[in-house]
């Protein structure tokens, strides 16, 4: 929410005086010609904000979401902030006695769409939300499709898509050119209109921008920016800063930009919030602060982990009966303990080296799409007290009660068994119902593991779920967080991105038997339509010929 804030601020001095130049003086005023006469255009809150506290405030009091409390609430805040409400429309709808949504479309009512959709649960709630609060001071449909965009887009970001698939959906389920050039959205935020070139009569698939001398207030152009300056940004202080670099309606773009930069990286730079702070008065602070805590669902897991030594190592016991013991170098005691238990000529690696002999197992000694051999069996054991424990016994004043542990063990079970009819459909539905494990190139699949459950996408880790071996409690690896191993190869985007347990049976069922990312992208490849494609492509003899035997031996009898 700060982000959208700090993103007025930031834009606000370049609604008068618009630069083409990233590398502007960041959070301070800008020299510029106003009724003939020099002066300074200092950063400041705008409408923009106005309508973000507003919107807040009504979520914090009004728990049913009822339109006219969204309305009055909005009147109210605005006209508290008159000084700073310059829309025409919104001077005389904030003191209209029966106000109602305007036809014209002038970027108010997307603004509105980014508290609901920050804290929507789901991506059905963020689209909802978002054409409810838009509807409420807009009733043109452009501003509608671009509202539920936008929330879809917000939601995404929050939840730990990657840009290319936002970029997707905006394209495939709402039709905005994510693809558009920067001289051309430029062109359309400045409010000049696209023209065809005509060649004797014949329109030549070209075109050129006719000024109007008028900047866009369209939400469909605003947006439209906004999702061209985040996905060129590698940061959020990069994305605002090309924002402002288009030009047009400079605190709007820069705002719906920080929304959605904050919500993907998860934060606002420290240095840049503290350079804003100044310009925003201190009941908004307040407000925005209170929102937060009480709208916005965490992104961490079921239970604060208790701050206890890692007592935990792992057995890992290969297909041949051999096993190895994965122990980091500096904890003697456990080495010591193990070797005394089994013998002084055990194999100990540290993890680094666990985890690349894993990975050479499973993935390096193949390519493309494969039936593994055995996965190799890894368990986490505890050594506390001298003794070598299961997570079920873990004892100590900083550890979580007994209670909560079983509980976490028990959902545990229940994601595992659920990622077990995932894994055998998921297969079923490419040909195979064999025994084994299909490793597929592309596709994302589920890893059943003693006491974690991983979700791949070829060679990519994309997720977990599993005990944590400090506390013995559910953790889950979501929203950008690194995963085992996942500095060797390259990174996806993250499955999980709720801490609720439905939440991840539905992100498991979703991404490997659904369409992977985005409920409403009705175009996109399946991952099945994926997983069959890998199959029919894969090399591996083994896997084929499983298949083949199977068709086979199911195959109707010729009479």
């Amino acid at each position: 929410m700060y982000g959208a804030i700090i993103g007025d601020v930031i834009g606000s001095p370049y609604m008068y005086i618009n630069t083409d130049d990233r590398y502007f003086d960041l959070g301070k005023g800008v020299r510029g010609w106003s009724k003939g006469r020099e002066v300074t255009f200092h950063p400041k809150t705008t409408d923009v904000t106005n309508l973000l506290y507003g919107v807040s405030r009504w979520m914090i009091n009004d728990p049913s979401r009822f339109s006219s409390r969204l309305v009055s609430t909005l009147q109210e805040t605005l006209r508290s902030h008159a000084e700073s409400v310059h829309s025409p429309f919104l001077q005389r709808w904030m003191n209209s006695d029966s106000p109602r949504p305007s036809s014209k479309d002038d970027g108010s009512a997307i603004i509105c769409v980014i508290p609901v959709a920050l804290a929507a649960g789901t991506l059905p709630e963020a689209i909802s939300a978002a054409r409810f609060v838009a509807s409420s001071l807009c009733s043109s449909s452009d501003t509608i499709n671009a509202s539920e965009a936008l929330g879809q887009a917000i939601w995404m970001a929050r939840h730990g898509r990657s840009k290319d698939d936002i970029s997707f959906a905006m394209q495939n389920d709402f039709e905005i050119n994510t693809r558009i050039t920067e001289q051309d959205i430029r062109a359309e935020l400045s409010g000049a209109t696209k023209e065809p070139i005509v060649v004797n009569g014949i329109e030549t698939g070209e075109h050129y921008y006719r000024e109007s001398g008028k900047m866009a207030r369209d939400s469909l152009t605003l947006l439209t920016g906004a999702l061209h300056a985040f996905f060129k940004g590698v940061s959020f202080e990069d994305s605002v800063r090309h924002a402002v670099a288009l030009g047009g309606a400079s605190n709007t773009v820069t705002s719906i930009t920080g929304a959605l930069a904050e919500a993907f990286h998860g934060s606002v730079p420290e240095k840049i919030s503290g350079l804003c702070a100044t310009y925003i008065s201190s009941d908004i602070k307040a407000g925005i602060k209170s929102y937060e805590s009480i709208c916005i669902q965490k992104k961490e897991s079921t239970k604060s982990l208790p701050k206890v030594p890692d007592n935990s190592f792992n057995i890992i016991k290969l297909n041949d009966g051999q096993k190895m013991f994965s122990v980091a170098s500096y904890r003697t005691d456990i080495i010591n303990a193990l070797k005394q238990r089994f013998g002084s000529e055990i194999v100990i690696l540290n993890p680094w080296e666990s985890q690349v002999m894993l990975r050479n197992i499973m993935a390096n000694i193949k390519s493309g799409t494969y039936l593994e051999d055995s996965r190799p069996d890894v368990r986490t054991v505890y050594f506390q007290n001298g003794e070598f424990r299961t997570s079920a016994t873990l004892e100590g004043s900083n550890m979580p009660p007994i209670n909560e542990r079983i509980a976490s063990r028990q959902q545990f079970i229940e994601i595992s068994d659920y990622a077990s009819m995932v894994k055998t459909e998921l297969q079923a539905k490419v040909g195979y119902n064999g025994e084994g494990s299909i490793h597929f190139e592309n596709a994302y699949f589920p890893v059943i593991l003693s006491d974690k459950v991983e979700i791949w996408k070829g060679d990519n880790f994309a997720g977990s779920v599993g005990i944590d071996p400090s506390s013995g409690l559910l953790r889950i690896s979501q929203g950008g967080d690194f995963g085992p191993m996942e500095y060797l190869g390259p990174r996806t985007e993250s499955v999980f991105s709720s801490v609720s347990i439905d939440s991840v049976k539905e992100s498991i069922g979703r991404y490997c038997l659904d369409e992977g990312i985005g409920i409403f992208d009705k175009n996109r490849t399946s991952n099945i339509e994926t997983a069959n494609k890998d199959v029919a492509s894969s090399k591996d003899v083994k896997l084929n010929e499983a298949i083949e035997s199977l068709n086979t031996k199911h195959a109707p009898a010729i009479k």
